[in-house]
C-alpha cells in the first residue's frame, strides 16, 4: 500500500492516458488550458483576458470592423460579445461609430487608451509565447504554427 498524502488521501494511481493522447480534440483542448492558465499569470497585472485581447488585436488591425464579424472570427455569440464591448467602451477602451457607408452599421475603433493598453499587453507576447513553447525548438515552433493554421484557416 502506498503512503498518504499530507490531506489523508491515497495518492492517485497513474492513469492510462494513451487513446486520449492521440486524440486531437483532447490534446488540443488541454494545451488551451495551458496556455490561459500561463495567459492570466502573465497578463494579469493589465487586466487583460485571452478573448479581450484578441478583441481589441483585431480591432487595433482592422479598424473598422463591426461587431458581427469580429463575433464570427472569435466564435463569440454576439450577445455574449456585446457585453465585453460595452465594457470595453464604458472603461474608455474602444469607441463605437456609426458607419460612414451604411448609418445603420457600428463600426469598432480603439481609443488611445486602448491603444496604449493593446501596445503593452502585445510587448509581453513574445516572451510569453517563448515560455510556452520551450519544450519545442524554433522550427518545432514554426511547424506547430503552420499546422495550426492549416487546420484552422481564418
Amino acid at each position: 500500500m502506498k503512503p498518504a498524502g499530507k490531506s489523508g488521501q491515497q495518492p492517485e494511481k497513474s492513469l492510462n492516458l494513451q487513446a486520449l493522447q492521440r486524440t486531437p480534440g483532447f490534446m488540443l483542448r488541454l494545451a488551451q488550458l495551458k496556455f490561459f492558465e500561463g495567459f492570466y499569470e502573465v497578463f494579469a497585472a493589465l487586466g487583460v483576458t485571452p478573448a479581450t485581447y484578441a478583441i481589441f488585436v483585431v480591432i487595433r488591425d482592422n479598424p473598422g470592423v463591426p461587431p458581427s464579424s469580429l463575433a464570427s472570427l472569435l466564435r463569440l455569440r454576439l450577445p455574449n460579445l456585446i457585453k465585453i464591448l460595452n465594457e470595453l467602451e464604458s472603461s474608455g477602451f474602444i469607441k463605437r461609430n456609426r458607419s460612414k457607408a451604411d448609418r445603420r452599421a457600428v463600426e469598432l475603433v480603439l481609443t488611445p487608451k486602448g491603444a496604449k493598453l493593446i501596445h503593452e499587453a502585445t510587448s509581453l507576447t513574445e516572451p510569453y509565447n517563448k515560455k510556452m513553447l520551450v519544450p519545442l525548438s524554433e522550427a518545432e515552433q514554426r511547424t506547430l504554427l503552420e499546422l495550426l493554421n492549416r487546420i484552422l484557416p481564418l
